[in-house]
């Protein structure tokens, strides 16, 4: 008996037809999530409230001190910095009282303690502290920018760019699978992305977003978690090329996609590279331990000198050591706490980087790119241009054009 030759597998189409009904590009535009304040306005997001933009006006008009309580700053995002304070003031309560029993016979000598050595030495480091902390600071204030533009950035202006491109170049009806293939695939990388960056797995949300199959998942899941955003590039630019290449676009055209898609790749290994390369630790614990000395003398030196005024009834004396001690304890501990907040953008931090907004941004655009090409004008051979005409229902007068995109 002759065997049978096995049935050629179905198409993507038939395969996912269900998934093709399912999604809808317009499902990720998320513009109800935002709430305005009167100085930050925040976005609900799945670990917490983000911050998306601030009033600098408002700031300004209004002072820093009126938005001490608003939401992402030192006074609220983490009680570190406030914890370190009153641990300073308790150091400086300790060396007060330390002084006051040493003089418990007679309270006058107190005056004569001699805080020059005290106060020296905390000139001496107080010289050192604020250089090499704001060197610091800047340092990972270029790492948290260049992830948002040259890692994070690039990735989606390369989602974009292709869209557009295959929004111009592969306009026809029958490329709307390939297109609505390519639209799942990029929301599904961003997402993996955040999910490596994270590193938390959870392949069955893009499943439940359809934005993969579930033969896809189980081909995913085999691999790295960083790979996998990686691998959906690979396999956008591998989709366009081979519609291109059906479509008979000109080389310079599938080069141009081949080069976003590779851009791509590039700006998440850009992401795994600064978040698998910290700053020397040596280098962050000097910071970290000067920050702490100088924390440790300034409250020594409040505790003495707060003790010197006693006698003398010194009262604003007094109110300036511990003012002193609060403001310089908490500023310099502040920009600490603030360092360590930002050097992993994409937790679930007030101040880390808002996806949720930047995809629904994504989704806008690539909606009204492949929506506004029923619109575009018809150019004849002559190279005059037409307007599209609408010969009933979804006819056009271009023979290329499409229904709006769905």
């Amino acid at each position: 008996m002759a065997m049978r030759s096995p049935s050629p597998s179905p198409p993507l189409s038939a395969r996912s037809n269900r998934s093709l009904k399912r999604f809808c590009v317009k499902d990720h535009i998320n513009q109800d999530e935002e709430e305005a304040g009167l100085i930050v306005t925040t976005v609900r997001a799945v670990g917490g409230p983000k911050i998306v933009r601030y009033d600098i006006r408002a700031l300004v008009k209004y002072s820093a001190l009126y938005a001490i309580f608003s939401k992402g700053t030192v006074f609220t995002m983490d009680s570190a910095a406030i914890r370190n304070v009153g641990s300073m003031l308790g150091l400086a309560t300790v060396c007060c009282l330390m002084c006051v029993l040493v003089c418990i016979r007679d309270l006058n000598a107190l005056a004569d303690i001699q805080i020059k050595p005290i106060e020296k030495l905390a000139a001496q480091i107080n010289s050192l502290v604020p250089f090499v902390l704001a060197l610091y600071v800047s340092l990972t204030l270029s790492r948290w920018w260049a992830l948002r533009v040259s890692a994070l950035g690039k990735v989606f202006d390369a989602y974009l760019n292709v869209c557009t491109m295959i929004a111009c170049e592969l306009h026809n009806k029958k490329w709307q699978e390939v297109r609505n293939q390519v639209t799942k695939y990029g929301f599904a990388a961003i997402e993996l992305l955040v999910q490596a960056a994270q590193q938390r797995e959870n392949l069955e949300s893009l499943g439940d977003k359809d934005l993969l199959s579930e033969q896809e998942i189980v081909i995913l899941g085999k691999l790295l978690i960083w790979q996998r955003p990686m691998i959906l590039w690979a396999w956008i630019m591998r989709i366009c090329v081979s519609a291109m290449d059906h479509h008979k676009s000109p080389p310079p055209r599938t080069q141009a996609v081949v080069a976003q898609c590779i851009a791509a790749r590039q700006g998440m290994a850009t992401i795994n590279t600064y978040q698998d390369t910290q700053l020397p630790f040596a280098y962050v614990h000097l910071v970290a331990l000067l920050v702490n000395i100088q924390n440790l003398v300034i409250a020594c030196e409040s505790g003495i000198v707060f003790a010197t005024a006693i006698p003398g009834g010194q009262v604003w004396v007094m109110v300036q050591q511990v003012i002193s001690c609060i403001v310089v304890g908490f500023i310099y501990q502040s920009l600490l706490q603030i360092s360590y907040v930002i050097l992993d953008p994409f937790g679930d931090d007030i101040l880390d980087f808002p996806m949720e907004i930047y995809t629904s941004y994504l989704a806008m655009t690539v909606d009204a790119m492949f929506e506004a090409q029923e619109n575009c004008p018809v150019v004849g051979d002559d190279g005059s241009l037409h307007p599209p005409r609408r010969n009933g229902g979804n006819s056009y007068a271009d023979p290329h054009a499409d229904p709006p995109y769905a």
